[in-house]
């Protein structure tokens, strides 16, 4: 199972499955957690930097949906 997160500020998130382990991949930043709850917060968090989050531009609903095996 792979996912796609769009931000509206155009940034995107791949959270992919591989295993038992969701691994997620950012413009800045990558990882891995246990379940897709805890990839999508960490990949959320990490999408920004600080200094973006002090200005706003991580305000805003992520839209998820899920493609096919690639």
């Amino acid at each position: 199972m792979k996912m796609i997160g769009m931000h509206p500020s155009g940034r995107a998130i791949v959270i992919d499955m591989k295993e038992n382990v969701y691994v997620y991949e950012t413009a800045i930043s990558s990882g891995q957690e246990t379940t897709l709850d805890k990839a999508k917060f960490s990949a959320r968090f990490e999408s920004f930097t600080v200094a973006e989050k002090q200005q706003g531009m991580d305000i805003g609903l992520w839209k998820w949906r899920e493609v096919g095996e690639q």
